[in-house]
């Protein structure tokens, strides 16, 4: 493992690596998990330097000329795909539980990678009980909070609930099943190893904050459609150009998918790994028919007015996790309600309930407003007891 060249002639100079060195290092990463300690220092030093806002934008900054002739990739999104394809086929793959197998004919996953500029509620999670109470088949996949700060990762937000975040596969298989509705822990390494490395061993971030979410357990076969967050560093067309040479190399399935990171204003910064009804509105790029597409949402386009950072974040007082809860029982309404029901529009657009976001959103407004989302979380915690 020449993790000098990974370093020197890549991670220093902000150019990714290709596929194949990529995967050599997801590979080297996973012995560091199982007890390599030279391979556990020295890949986390190079998921680190890798995860950095010049490498993900790679194309933008660099000459194609200069790409060409060194035989370097055009985008990051190599590097991204080389990585997640070991650790599907190395970790997760080989791993006690493998792959998550529910008898249904497809599931969604609405994670995000995180990193949140302003604080905002468990936006995913809630949206994910909305569209499982319609009948779409949910199993999300998170991790907690990486700092012990008030915050609340899916994972802390989903124990709060009174849900066990690891429960038995056969238990999460039944659950998507006859609920709708499953949730797998990023650290359970009954699925997975490579979550370790940010949460356990180097606790800070590094590129498992866009490994992970990707890596979700479920077979791979059965993820045709997704949403997926993405975090200030990287444009929502990078990952789906990863999931094109991951679904090139038959490692992932993704027919459909909706990669998306919003903005508070239009200096298109700061921001959130989910959509966002705020001034600086949506960067999407939809991966369809193996083709992307590239656009913008704004508030409008779900029929709404566009609203300030602030009203859509915990007031002081009161947890991430605690502001979640209540949205979800229907005590808070307002901008906080209307972001996650334009989060949940998105799952019903991918479920093919309508093409008209506006009525997408009147999907999702409808069934929060019946109680059906909440009653939805109530029947999982009685499936999945903490």
């Amino acid at each position: 493992m020449d993790i000098k060249h990974f370093l020197k002639d890549h991670a220093y100079q902000n150019i990714p690596l290709t596929f194949d060195e990529a995967y050599s290092l997801g590979l080297y990463a996973l012995e560091g998990c199982a007890g390599n300690r030279l391979a556990q220092i020295q890949s986390i030093a190079v998921l680190s330097a890798l995860h950095s806002r010049s490498t993900y934008e790679w194309q933008s900054n660099r000459e194609a000329e200069y790409r060409h002739q060194h035989q370097l990739p055009k985008t990051s999104a190599e590097q991204i795909a080389g990585i997640c394809a070991s650790i599907f086929q190395s970790d997760i793959a080989k791993s006690q539980f493998g792959f998550l197998e529910p008898d249904v004919s497809y599931v969604m996953d609405n994670c995000g990678m995180g990193g949140d500029l302003i604080v905002t509620a468990n936006v995913s999670t809630i949206a994910a009980f909305m569209a499982s109470a319609a009948g779409i088949p949910m199993c999300k996949h998170g991790s907690p909070a990486n700092a012990d700060n008030g915050r609340h990762g899916s994972s802390d937000f989903i124990s709060l609930l009174g849900i066990s975040t690891y429960a038995d596969k056969k238990m999460v298989e039944k659950c998507v099943e006859e609920e709708g509705f499953g949730y797998t822990e990023a650290l359970d390494v009954r699925y997975k190893r490579i979550h370790l490395q940010t949460h356990t061993i180097a606790m800070l971030p590094h590129m498992n904050d866009i490994i992970g979410p990707i890596t979700n357990p479920l077979s791979t076969r059965l993820v045709t459609r997704r949403v997926l967050g993405v975090n200030h560093l990287i444009p929502p067309r990078v990952i789906a150009e990863a999931y094109q040479i991951l679904n090139e190399r038959g490692v992932t399935n993704l027919q459909h998918g909706i990669f998306i990171r919003g903005f508070v204003d239009n200096s298109r910064y700061d921001g959130m790994d989910e959509v966002s009804i705020c001034e600086g509105g949506t960067q999407v790029a939809e991966l369809r028919d193996s083709s992307i597409y590239e656009y913008a949402l704004n508030a409008s386009d779900f029929g709404l007015d566009s609203v300030t950072p602030e009203s859509v974040s915990p007031p002081n007082g009161i947890s991430k996790g605690e502001f979640s809860l209540k949205i979800l029982k229907g005590e808070i309404s307002g901008p906080p309600l209307e972001m996650i029901l334009a989060n949940a529009a998105l799952l019903f657009y991918l479920a093919e309930y309508s093409r008209d976001l506006k009525k997408c959103y009147t999907i999702a407004k409808t069934i929060h407003e019946s109680g059906d989302a909440y009653k939805k979380m109530l029947a999982v915690k009685k499936r999945l007891p903490k």
